[in-house]
């Protein structure tokens, strides 16, 4: 039996006009790749954990955080980016 989980870098519009960054990346790891891989589930996760969890708007950055995650829990489906608008 596959473990099916996969690390998303969810890329999301910044809405604020007073920052000059467009998008703020999150990285979440460890969901279920048939379950919780879609925009609404990670949309509400996102909105859940915003205050507690930081993001960035490098999105360099957050890929390089995703694939450190990577190399410590092994998921099958590795990191995978999501556009959320």
């Amino acid at each position: 039996m596959s473990r099916d989980n996969v690390i998303a870098v969810a890329r999301i519009y910044n809405h604020s006009y007073k920052n000059l960054y467009r998008y703020r990346y999150y990285v979440i790891p460890n969901l279920n790749m048939e379950v919780q891989f879609n925009k609404d589930y990670i949309k509400n996760l996102i909105k859940s954990i915003e205050k507690t969890r930081g993001s960035t708007t490098n999105r360099g950055n957050a890929l390089c955080i995703g694939h450190d995650m990577q190399k410590k829990i092994d998921t099958e489906y590795g990191v995978q980016e999501i556009d959320l608008f």
